[in-house]
């Protein structure tokens, strides 16, 4: 689905923090069809059919900064957004910060300790394209707080989490306004605190099976999840996790 401009408190962008772009080029290109724009800065923008889809940036030896992918959801008002996490309990991790023409963006932590981003665009809007294959079309966060944790988001985005399917471990969220579900939310103490970002796939065997050959290392294999579609967990050569979903 092409997309001009996100809505408030969607998910509209994701960089990968990682210690070898030439890697994530060589092996998201080959999985997902990517083609990579190298800007003069050393950041890449991950593109399908000629739209930009996520970034990408290499870590410097000795970098303080963790490894993965980092989600972004979309903001009309920075600072208001920064002062809304602070109220409702989570902590400024980088402020405010002008990128270029391209926008402002932030990072933050929430009280269970996950770490995610606010963009504030001016040239670039985000991801061109979303759910479908090659693209970002599934957030999923693991909280040892899932009622927290959907206070949280609640109050700094506006989200509302409805009940599971039948069967189903994770609440689905939706931003103001917006139609279909993006994301959801599962508790407990397997598996770290935080965001995983599942691209698309048509064939959630077949990308499974070429991720593998491709040399990812399978976490969690493929799964129902009730009013979604089957996902996996996998984690790329560099040991990034991320996630693929087949939506029903």
């Amino acid at each position: 689905m092409k997309i001009t401009r996100h809505p408030a408190g969607a998910p509209c962008w994701a960089d990968l923090d990682t210690p070898d772009v030439a890697s994530a080029r060589a092996f998201y290109g080959s999985l997902f069809g990517w083609q990579a724009l190298e800007l003069p800065s050393g950041y890449v923008n991950f593109t399908l059919r000629g739209e930009k889809i996520v970034g990408a940036v290499e870590l410097k030896e000795g970098q303080e900064h963790s490894v993965g992918w980092s989600v972004y959801f979309m903001s009309d008002d920075l600072n208001g957004t920064t002062k809304a996490v602070e109220e409702a309990g989570g902590r400024v991790v980088s402020p405010p910060t002008k990128v270029s023409v391209a926008g402002s963006a932030a990072v933050y932590a929430a009280p269970d300790g996950a770490v995610f981003g606010a963009w504030e665009p001016d040239k670039h809007p985000g991801s061109g394209l979303v759910r479908e294959p090659g693209t970002p079309s599934w957030f999923a966060l693991n909280s040892p707080d899932t009622e927290g944790a959907e206070a949280f988001y609640a109050q700094v985005f506006g989200w509302t989490a409805t009940t599971p399917p039948a069967g189903g471990a994770a609440a689905h969220l939706t931003f103001v306004g917006g139609a279909a579900r993006f994301g959801g939310i599962t508790g407990g103490p397997e598996g770290p605190t935080g965001w995983t970002l599942h691209f698309g796939v048509e064939d959630i065997d077949g990308g499974v099976a070429r991720a593998v050959e491709l040399g990812g290392t399978v976490v969690s294999a493929p799964s129902e999840t009730p009013g979604v579609g089957r996902s996996a967990v996998l984690t790329d050569p560099t040991g990034v996790t991320f996630g693929l979903v087949q939506h029903t």
